[in-house]
């Protein structure tokens, strides 16, 4: 009967009844998960004494729930309650709220079994390794970073990271070759590599089912704390596809600060700097903005401001050639030709990786499919920039134009009377390149300069003669003939 009694005595205590208020009137998917680990210590002085295993919770509380304990304390315990108060204690503290007056049985005492976390099933690229990425000065930051990141997960120095490019320039690479990396290093580390939309879908699907009142809650939100929160790296892909998202954007930053405290690594990639996203306070305002620039909670703004920011650049000159003689090495290009090849595929600015590997991937399809030979001028045919199915005809004035671009001189100097030599080998090789790429006679040619024909005859004989003697001139020009040409 004694035994009844305090049973009783413990269902109706103070606490069970602010408990049973709050669970009443959570509205947060992840209430079941956060109360179930919230313990209570009694009073003191008016205080409520209220237990959490560690910080994530306890900022949860206070932001989600603050005001509705302080409501529920005030309603049970009337005057009496002055506020609560919140301290950390291990899980394997004891939290003396109940007492039972059951007899113990002693027990023969076992070391506490260390609680597993649970293995993440990756699925990564084979070939989205650091041994794969072509380093170059428009990258070799960023490339560096993760490197380090790699080496020494969860250094204060780099975390988190931070990676930001536009679409193509190897965000995901980079990514991937980290979890490949650690996962090589440390077999035992739990590793999540996801994209946004991942991280959108199991939040939101905890929310719908909150919402609509079907489906397992708990079960939802113990998964999700087993894949996110018990993770050693969490690698997150493309998070401005979570702009909308403001809510979700929350659970992102608390998750963030939660795994930076535990000495978990955080790496996040991003087509842009977080300076370039536009802050809004609201959920609500965030649907009625029409702006094509992304937007942006300030909770998560935060975390991510205090990141350690890398960018990726478009690919440089000499970047693009590394990366089409690497990727270009299994298309049978004419043995002769291989090196001239890659040099004029590597002239137009293409602005990012997949636009070179998806030029690769033709060539290769029209060798594969046409049986085209792939030496320079079948190369140069194949991929000639075309109009309504015809080839574009280069004249005189964009030759000119392209010329003095690349000499960084005004088009109006070309034809000017001046002749110093800054001038004059700039008007030689527009001349060289009017006759050789175009249709245009001697007369029309001079015209183009100011000049009459045998001045043209005599500027390009010189050229010929300079480009036999120099061989970084005659380097130059091709390159721009390779300009023009692709």
């Amino acid at each position: 009967m004694e035994n009844t009694v305090s049973l009783l005595d413990i269902a109706e205590s103070p606490w069970q009844q602010v408990l049973d208020r709050v669970r009443s009137e959570c509205k947060d998917f992840f209430g079941a998960v956060i109360l179930d680990a919230l313990g209570y210590e009694g009073m003191c002085n008016g205080y409520a004494m209220l237990t959490v295993p560690d910080e994530l919770r306890e900022n949860w509380v206070n932001s989600h729930y603050g005001d509705l304990l302080r409501k529920s304390f005030s309603s049970v315990l009337g005057s009496e309650f002055v506020d609560y108060r919140i301290r950390q204690i291990a899980p394997s503290d004891p939290i003396p709220e109940i007492k039972l007056t059951m007899p113990v049985i002693p027990k023969v005492a076992t070391a506490p079994k260390p609680q597993k976390r649970p293995k993440q099933a990756l699925s990564l690229y084979a070939r989205y390794t650091f041994e794969n990425f072509v380093e170059g000065e428009c990258n070799s930051t960023a490339f560096r970073a993760c490197q380090a990141v790699a080496e020494n997960p969860g250094d204060p120095s780099l975390n988190p990271l931070f990676v930001y490019g536009e679409t193509g320039l190897g965000k995901t690479h980079l990514l991937q070759s980290i979890a490949a990396k650690i996962q090589k290093n440390h077999p035992d580390y739990s590793i999540v590599y996801c994209h946004a939309y991942d991280f959108l879908r199991d939040a939101t699907a905890m929310a719908s089912a909150l919402h609509n009142k079907t489906g397992n809650v708990r079960e939802l939100a113990q998964k999700f704390r087993e894949r996110y929160e018990l993770c050693d790296i969490l690698l997150l892909d493309d998070v401005q596809l979570l702009e909308k998202g403001l809510w979700t954007q929350e659970r992102l930053a608390i998750l963030i600060r939660h795994l930076r405290a535990e000495g978990k690594q955080v790496v996040i990639s991003c087509d842009r700097h977080p300076s370039k996203f536009k802050v809004v306070d609201s959920d609500n305002e965030a649907r009625s903005s029409r702006s094509s620039i992304p937007s942006i909670s300030k909770k998560l703004l935060t975390p991510l401001e205090s990141c350690v920011a890398v960018g990726l650049d478009e690919p440089d000159l000499a970047t693009r050639m590394h990366l089409i003689s690497k990727k270009s090495e299994d298309l049978p290009f004419a043995k002769n030709d291989r090196e001239e090849i890659c040099r004029y595929l590597s002239m137009p600015p293409r602005k990012n990786v997949r636009l070179i590997e998806g030029l690769l991937n033709f060539l290769g399809a029209m060798n594969l499919f046409c049986k085209a030979d792939l030496n320079l001028s079948s190369v140069k045919r194949l991929v000639a920039p075309s109009e309504h199915g015809g080839h574009v005809e280069l004249t005189a004035k964009n030759i000119t134009e392209a010329v003095a671009l690349e000499y960084h001189v005004e088009v109006c100097e070309l034809s000017s009377k001046r002749q110093s030599a800054a001038i004059s080998m700039p008007r030689k090789v527009a001349m060289f390149l009017c006759r050789e790429l175009t249709t245009d006679s001697l007369q029309n040619i001079g015209a183009m300069f100011c000049r009459d024909y045998a001045t043209v005859i005599a500027a390009i004989n010189s050229l010929k003669k300079q480009m036999e003697k120099d061989a970084s001139l005659a380097r130059r020009i091709q390159d721009i003939r390779y300009m023009l040409e692709a």
